[in-house]
């Protein structure tokens, strides 16, 4: 079971480099691919299934609709207080907070990313990460295809166009 409290999710949440192969992480990693896959595999018109696996995945948030192939590291730490709407082959590699504001549209492709990898090739390949927090403000519209980076704030009213990529 995954609890912030935890030595390893407190490293992660403080923004210090951590090991992403600690076995706490696999394990919570393992378990949000699992419900991935499982709510993947589900027709779009299930939408009482389909819902009640999207609230396992994720806990935090509201999301009144996903597309098909939506995938996400840990689900637990992507934030919404009201409905955000995902299209299809949304990826949000959560290790620190993703946060939606209000009425915010995610279309096809999004790429959100919290996480960051150092420049050292040895540090890469042992596993070191750092994750830093993504906020998306009220009314935003993540359009096909861009990429929002770790760190990134998303002011209220932004649309950010198809393919951009989003690093502050």
């Amino acid at each position: 079971m995954t609890d912030p409290q935890d030595v390893i999710w407190q490293q992660v949440y403080s923004g210090q480099w951590y090991q992403t192969h600690h076995p706490q992480l696999v394990q919570a990693r393992e378990q949000a691919k699992r419900l991935c896959r499982e709510l993947n595999q589900l027709p779009v018109n299930e939408e009482a299934e389909r819902q009640a696996l999207i609230y396992q995945l994720l806990p935090n948030a509201r999301v009144t609709a996903t597309g098909s192939d939506f995938a996400c590291d840990y689900g637990i730490n992507i934030y919404a207080e009201t409905p955000v709407i995902m299209g299809d082959r949304v990826v949000i590699l959560d290790a620190a907070p993703v946060s939606f504001g209000a009425n915010v549209r995610v279309e096809n492709g999004v790429v959100i990313a919290s996480l960051t990898h150092p420049l050292e090739a040895a540090k890469r390949r042992a596993g070191w990460q750092q994750a830093s927090p993504v906020k998306i403000g009220d009314n935003v519209v993540l359009c096909e295809g861009c990429t929002v980076l770790a760190g990134a704030v998303i002011p209220a009213g932004s649309v950010i166009e198809p393919g951009k990529v989003v690093t502050r």
